[in-house]
């Protein structure tokens, strides 16, 4: 085999700048020019006569010649000799100079230098012939002769060389000795840090080591090395286990194999010992035999011990000690950081968890101060163990993290001891206090006040649906949450408050899938379990379902940047997710999320359950059409791997393409790394090409057939080059980088490119690997065909147009340049006013792109121009700034009816208090119709006036009214506009929380303001005289009361002039208190009736209503026929609290339907109606908006109160005293009566949730009720909440359980939030 050239033998060490440690020597022989013939046969032949006529045997002494050049000239070099052809012809050996004798011998006399060296005999392995040769190797490369002679007694062969010079004479030994003696390989390990100094820049100093000593020496491959330390950390691969983030890794040894004579193989290594013997001065020691529950101690409080003692005393300095903290505290912190971080959220599920055991104390530093650290820290250790004792206590898991960290710093640094925790996936919740026996009581309580000082709350998750797979289902949810970052929202929206998510470990040992709520504010963290329970509760395993898809089609299923699932997700109202691409699980969940659910379990199930069928189904058929996977598991070493991936991945790269569709797993098989196989998975098209390729660059990597100096060359155009080449190199980098190819741009020689020749060529050279150059070769020509279209045009288009052909944003220029492919530059004025670009003119427009392109793009911007020059015209005026606000409209309606009417382009800039500026575009009717319409709203808004009143507070609401109506009566009344849109912000009431909740603004014609004010002012006179008076009214008379329909009441409440409440109305909790309790004494609470207005109305509707009723019908039964008292009758016994259920109207209809009779008992109090107490002094202040400005926004930040109790807690224990209701009829229909009744209990069991929400405007109330009550009634239907809306006020009452309350509550407040939205 051919001797392996320096670069070859770099190549394959992976090693830049390596020397080849065997240098071809067969270029080194003198080239001595002769006359004479070819010198015949080396072989011993017989005497021959002496021809003294010889001349050449016999020269002149006079004419002696010098030496030929060839022959003193200096060894060429052995880098120089790699190059050089391995054939050589042989050279004829010319008489040597000077000398006398015979041809081609040089007598001993003629070779001044010599050298003189012993071999033992035994070391020589050549025979007698092998030595012949290589003797007259040595005479025809270096003109040395070679005499031996053997000494029996010492053992010894003695070599004398004798040569020209020197140099010759030392490489003729390195030759013999290399050639004759018994070659050996031995090894010796170095630290891994220390191989770049042995190699040297470019390999310098392996060159040096390999020149003088004749070895050969091997350093293992790169991909043989063992892991190298990064930035002083040990490389772990995502494996915790024996490293830590602030340890220093140990660096490995590396054995290297030096080849060559024993005497050549020590002076090699006494070398190479000199080089590094800085770099092992330094030392890393490990410490494992110290139990590491004393690791505290050593390293005391926040490490200050180790830091002060051992590394500043003992180490003085020189050293740095590192002492792991105990795993359970890096277990727990990585949990928290994962549950923080909510980016690779999977991993708080199916995360490891802690290691199982310490990793070990280690010090690094200089030899001798580490070996004093070393003894320190033992000795310290022994001391701690005699010194110390312990004590076990049960503390909950959930508190152990408060034991960690600052808080053991704490412990340890006030009392001495330290808290040893159990592992986390252990099910032991003893934890051991250590330390000295006088401070373990004072340390026990301690531990016991920071275990409690933060609250915890759990959800299990396995407890919300007892089913047969409970554990699987919470799993499910789990993942679920992870996957919406809904733990992470929980926290964030409570302060203080952080949400834990169980390990795997645990999981997976105990069955428990069980999620940690942890917050300082108890009542922050209970929201947040309210919260996450009320979530987990609502997801049901009929919400999920699972379905089988192979992993490799997961990414072909979830699309460019999610685009392909999410369109999936939003068509089939469900939520899909994904395992961790590494686990490689098939199993994909799909979690229903719509709306719209039937309330009826069985009805809801059904529908969920076809849901979820429907996208199963949907995404299977995806994943059958994504692609027909096919898996191929080729067997290749893995020393080839390298080369299949190539530098930085490009041989990969350029394998599969730019959007590959496959994937390869290299070395890695069944979750097993270091393997020696190549799987490709993918679809079955695609894995057939790409297999073959694969195969073949590990068979040209094994044959050594292709590699990375495959070369392509081509000339491109001058001119292009600096494109190629991008800015500071960026294109032609990232093209380096991509593919790993080396591409360089030289001049061609001049003879190509002729003077006066205007397309001067540069040649383009591609070096790396085939395909990669492939590949660059073919994306550089694209370009150059792009570049080589390019043109430039400038057209001339007057300043003043340029911003209307840019467009707002630039999207008219920018749909130009998309639309034909060019770039478009418009002048640019810099701050000082100067041009941008010298050589562009204001008036220019720069087109560069394809010549096709160019010409279309010139076209269309001409013609737009000219469209603009016609119809851009403009004009500008002033009006009265507070007209300004009637110009603009509420929302803008107003300015932009007259822009669509007229078609002209209005721009509003307010230049003073006083005048605001108007500039009309467009053409010259455009501008004159917008000019008349904007001056006539300027006419109708006249002389304006601001008037400022008080009003308290208490007054608003009922001076507003239901939905604003009083006011809009009072404006129409006193001669203003009926219009709604003209009456809006006519009268500004306060909003909730203005600084001044008794001010009152008018704002509008000052006529009409003054008649506002006025007829204001009267109506707070009549207000401020009103009282609120009592009446006590039998229960079993306010149905004749009220009447049909409430008729009678409202026909009391005209004659009067007062207005009357009765218990249960919806008005009722929010009229005030009576002004004559005393009078009437105890009153049952369902029998006071409230009568509202001046004292004489009062009187009158009271004198009324005291009245006795001539035939009062009674309440407590239904209407009886003839013979009803000889019916069956039947007692059912209902809890106080339910009987205003029961009495609903369509109950009764219900039962009356059926034949049924029901004898009612004695109505008890009706449960009251809390108003919040935080929102009560702000009652009326959210009142109707007809106060609202018309250029207020569309939206609406709505600042509310909202509470939620007990329906029934008022009630106490009388809500559960039974009260009987009789029913009677035949004997076939009183079990449907009783069924009726308790199912009607059953259904107000559930609805026990009372929501209070007070805060919202009443503006927004028009829009919660819709047209007829249609919006509130679908809220009612949709939420299961029964809702109540104030007439007078701004409260709003929400009955149901507690998760309709919160949806019916949520859908309220977006319906009052977006303003002028209809629903």
């Amino acid at each position: 085999m051919a001797a392996l050239s320096a670069a070859e033998l770099q190549k394959r060490h992976g090693l830049e700048g390596a020397p080849d440690p065997f240098p071809s020597l067969g270029n080194n022989a003198p080239a001595a020019p002769s006359t004479s013939a070819p010198a015949k046969s080396r072989q011993p032949a017989a005497p021959e006569p002496v021809d003294t006529a010889n001349e050449d045997a016999f020269p002149a002494l006079g004419s002696s010649s010098g030496p030929a050049p060839a022959t003193t000239s200096s060894a060429s070099s052995k880098w120089g000799a790699a190059s050089a052809s391995k054939v050589k012809a042989r050279v004829p050996v010319s008489s040597a100079p000077g000398g006398l004798g015979r041809s081609g011998s040089p007598l001993a006399s003629s070779l001044p230098a010599s050298i003189s060296f012993s071999v033992p005999s035994a070391s020589i392995t050549v025979s007698p012939k092998v030595f012949n040769e290589l003797t007259k190797k040595v005479k025809e490369q270096y003109g040395c002769n070679v005499e031996a002679s053997s000494q029996m007694k010492t053992g010894l062969r003695t070599f004398f060389v004798r040569g020209p010079d020197d140099k010759r004479v030392a490489l003729a030994k390195k030759t013999i000795e290399r050639g004759i003696s018994k070659v050996e390989t031995q090894t010796m390990d170095v630290p891994l840090s220390t191989l770049g100094t042995i190699i040297g820049p470019k390999g310098a100093n392996l060159k040096v080591i390999t020149d003088a000593t004749g070895c050969r020496i091997d350093i293992p491959r790169r991909d043989q090395l063992p892991t190298a330390p990064v930035n002083g950390h040990k490389e772990t691969n995502g494996d915790d286990s024996d490293s830590d983030d602030d340890e220093e890794a140990e660096d490995p040894a590396v054995p290297i194999s030096l080849t060559g004579p024993t005497p050549a193989i020590v002076d090699a290594k006494n070398r190479i010992n000199a080089l590094i013997k800085d770099k092992v001065s330094f030392t890393s020691v490990k410490i494992k035999d110290i139990p590491s529950e004393y690791y505290l101690f050593i390293a005391g409080p926040k490490g200050k011990r180790a830091k002060e003692v051992l590394e500043q005393g003992v180490g003085q300095g020189q050293v740095q000690v590192h002492i792991p903290p105990p795993s359970v505290w890096k277990a727990l912190a990585s949990r928290a950081d994962a549950a923080a971080e909510d980016e690779n959220a999977d991993s708080a599920i199916s995360g490891q968890a802690e290691r199982k055991r310490d990793i070990a104390i280690r010090i690094k530093g200089d030899k001798d101060k580490v070996a004093a650290v070393v003894a320190e820290i033992r000795r310290q250790y022994e001391e701690y163990r005699s010194n110390s004792t312990k004590i076990s206590i049960s503390i909950p898991k959930r508190q152990h993290r408060f034991l960690v960290g600052s808080a053991a710093d704490e412990i340890l640094e006030e009392h001495g001891c330290i808290v040893e925790l159990p592992a986390i996936d252990s099910h032991s919740e003893e934890c051991v206090i250590r330390g000295p026996k006088i401070n373990l009581i004072a340390a026990f309580s301690t531990v016991m006040e920071k275990a409690n000082a933060i609250g915890i709350e759990t959800v299990d998750l396995v407890d919300a649906h007892k089913t047969s797979d409970a554990v699987q289902h919470a799993k499910n949810v789990l993942r679920y949450l992870i996957r919406i970052s809904k733990l992470r929202q929980i926290a964030d929206a409570h302060s203080g408050v952080k949400v834990y998510p169980p390990f795997q470990a645990v999981v997976e040992s105990v069955g428990n899938v069980v999620i940690e709520i942890v917050g300082e504010d108890a009542a922050q963290v209970s929201k947040a379990k309210e919260e996450l329970s009320s979530i987990v509760k609502t997801l049901s395993p009929a919400h999920i379902a699972s379905v089988d898809i192979d992993f490799a089609l997961h990414k072909f299923l979830i699309g460019k940047k999610g685009a392909k699932i999410n369109q999936f997700e939003t068509a089939h109202s469900v939520t899909v997710v994904f395992p961790p691409t590494t686990d490689e699980s098939s199993t994909v969940l799909l979690v229903y999320t719509g709306t719209g659910l039937p309330t009826d379990k069985k009805q809801r199930d059904a529908k969920l359950k076809e849901a979820l069928a429907g996208a199963s189904k949907d995404i299977e058929s995806l994943a059958k059409e994504a692609a027909d996977i096919k898996t191929e598991t080729l067997e290749v070493e893995q020393k080839w791997h390298r080369h299949v991936i190539g530098p930085g991945g490009s041989v990969l790269r350029s394998i599969l393409g730019e959007d590959p569709l496959v994937t390869v797993s290299i070395g890695k098989k069944d979750g097993k790394a270091d393997q020696d196989v190549i799987v490709v998975r993918g679809p079955s098209t695609e894995v057939d090409q790409i297999v073959p390729a694969l195969l073949q660059v590990v068979e040209d990597a094994k044959n050594d057939d292709i590699i990375n100096g495959h070369t392509v060359e081509f000339a491109v155009e001058k001119r292009h080059v600096p494109h190629l080449v991008g800015q500071a190199g960026a294109t032609i980098n990232k093209l380096r980088e991509s593919l790993g190819v080396r591409v360089n741009f030289d001049d061609d020689d001049e003879s190509t490119n002729k003077k006066g020749s205007k397309n001067h060529m540069v040649s383009c050279k591609i070096v790396g690997r085939k395909e990669a150059v492939e590949e660059a070769k073919q994306r550089l020509q694209a370009q150059i065909e792009r570049l080589a279209d390019e043109t430039t045009e400038v057209i001339t288009i007057k300043r003043a147009l340029h911003p209307a052909l840019i467009g707002s944003s630039g999207k008219y220029a920018i749909r130009l340049e998309d639309k034909y492919g060019v770039k478009i530059t418009f002048p640019r004025d810099t701050k000082d006013g100067a041009e941008q670009k010298a050589n562009q003119k204001p008036d220019e427009v720069v087109i560069r792109g394809g010549r096709k392109g160019v010409a279309g793009a010139k076209a269309e911007l001409l013609e737009a121009a000219e469209f603009e020059k016609e119809t851009n015209q403009t004009t500008t005026f002033t009006v009265p700034t507070a007209a300004v606000a009637r110009i603009v409209g509420k929302a803008g309606a107003n300015i932009n009816a007259i822009k669509d009417d007229t078609g002209a382009q209005i721009d509003v800039d307010k230049t003073s208090e006083k005048d605001t500026s108007i500039t009309l575009r467009g053409d010259k009717q455009a501008i004159a119709a917008a000019k008349s319409s904007i001056q006539a709203v300027v006419a109708e808004v006249g002389d304006r006036k601001e008037e400022v009143i008080t009003i308290p507070n208490k007054f608003h609401g009922q001076l507003i009214g239901p939905g604003g109506q009083r006011l809009r009566d009072l404006i129409a009344r006193v001669g203003g506009p009926e219009d709604r849109s003209q009456q809006a912000g006519l009268i500004n009431f306060p909003r909730a929380g203005d600084a001044s909740p008794d001010t009152v603004k008018l704002r509008g014609d000052k006529s009409l303001v003054n008649k506002i004010k006025a007829e204001l002012e009267r109506l707070v006179t009549d207000l401020g005289d009103q009282v609120v008076l009592g009446v006590r009214v039998p229960v079993q008379d306010h149905a004749s009361r009220i009447g049909r329909g409430g008729a009678a009441l409202q026909d009391l409440q005209r004659k009067s002039g007062a207005t009357i409440q009765f218990p249960g109305s919806r008005q009722y909790n929010s009229t005030p208190a009576i002004e004559n309790a005393e009078e009437l004494g105890d009153v049952p609470a369902n029998e006071l009736i409230k009568v509202a207005g001046t004292r004489e109305q009062c009187q009158r509707a009271i004198e009324v209503l005291s009245q006795a009723l001539s035939s009062p019908p009674s309440r407590s039964q239904t209407p009886t026929g003839r013979g009803n008292g000889n019916l069956p009758m039947r007692t059912v016994a209902v809890p106080a609290k339910y009987f205003h259920a029961l009495i609903d109207g369509q109950i009764q209809r219900q039962l009356r339907q059926n034949g049924i009779q029901v004898e009612l008992p004695a109505a008890p109090a009706k449960p009251e109606v809390k108003r919040p107490e935080a929102a009560a002094s702000q009652a009326g202040a959210q009142s109707a908006r007809i106060d609202v400005d018309e250029g207020d926004d569309n939206s609406e930040q709505i600042d509310y109160t909202f509470e939620v109790y007990d329906k029934y807690e008022s009630l106490g224990e009388a809500g559960d005293a039974p009260l009987d209701f009789v029913i009677r009829g035949k004997d076939e229909v009183l079990d449907k009566g009783e069924q009726i009744l308790q199912e009607a209990v059953e259904k107000a069991k559930t609805a026990n949730k009372v929501g209070v929400l007070v805060g919202i405007p009443r503006s927004a109330f028009p829009r919660i009720i819709g047209s007829k009550g249609a919006t509130i009634s679908r809220l009612r239907s949709e939420t299961g909440a029964d809702i109540t809306v104030g007439k007078d006020d701004d409260l709003i009452t929400l009955v149901g359980d507690a998760q309709s309350v919160e949806y019916a509550k949520d859908a309220i407040v977006s319906i009052a939030s977006r303003r002028g939205a209809r629903f």
